[in-house]
């Protein structure tokens, strides 16, 4: 479970930082990305929470 929820929270530091860096590329593609991307940290977050 450790390795999914690490996998997790590399996935969403990769869409964050994807996100960041489109700045004025297109709207929707850049927030999209950073949605996904805070969703994937969440989930990590709260599965690391969860099992402790």
């Amino acid at each position: 479970m450790k390795k999914r929820s690490s996998s997790f929270t590399v996935i969403g530091l990769l869409f964050v930082g994807i996100g960041v860096t489109l700045v004025e590329d297109n709207k929707y593609l850049k927030y999209g990305f950073l949605l996904l991307g805070t969703a994937f940290l969440l989930y990590s977050i709260f599965s690391i929470i969860k099992r402790n």
